[in-house]
């Protein structure tokens, strides 16, 4: 079953993500990070900058998935990551508000592209904290009497 195109543009409502010191140091000794305030105790403490993939790749993953009216499916690759930070570190103790957008479907070869962003804004100040775009490949899916050319085709 072809994604539901209607669907570009939907946003999902938005959920809580709290930043705890314990995920920050278990991300951080599993990239083998050393840098002291990834493990300090104390108000240096930050996140790494791609602590980000513990909270908006499973959130994105879970709107799509969760929405009946999209018709994704589990035959899918992960296509592309992309991140734009704001100006303030993740910290332990940070709240997080998390809304996933649909950005766009498009049809390549038999496979559709999804691409999820997910904007991360301080609960606090409602400042970004980061905006995340991937792009899922779900695979076999797409119509194919699609009229949209490929990209590559004629190059």
């Amino acid at each position: 079953m072809a994604l539901n195109t209607d669907r570009i543009g939907h946003t999902y409502p938005p959920v809580t993500y709290d930043v705890s010191r314990a995920k920050i140091r278990e991300y951080a000794a599993a990239l083998g990070e050393t840098d002291p305030r990834y493990s300090s105790d104390g108000d240096d403490c930050v996140a790494p900058p791609t602590f980000a993939a513990c909270f908006t790749i499973m959130q994105g993953a879970e709107a799509m998935l969760g929405d009946d009216e999209l018709g994704a499916h589990f035959n899918l690759v992960h296509g592309s990551q992309g991140y734009e930070w704001g100006e303030r570190a993740l910290r332990p103790g940070d709240r997080l508000h998390l809304t996933t957008r649909i950005a766009d479907i498009v049809v390549r070869r038999g496979n559709e592209l999804l691409t999820l962003e997910v904007d991360c804004r301080f609960a606090d100040t409602d400042e970004r904290a980061v905006l995340s775009t991937s792009m899922l490949v779900l695979l076999g899916s797409a119509p194919t009497d699609d009229p949209r050319p490929c990209a590559t085709e004629g190059a």
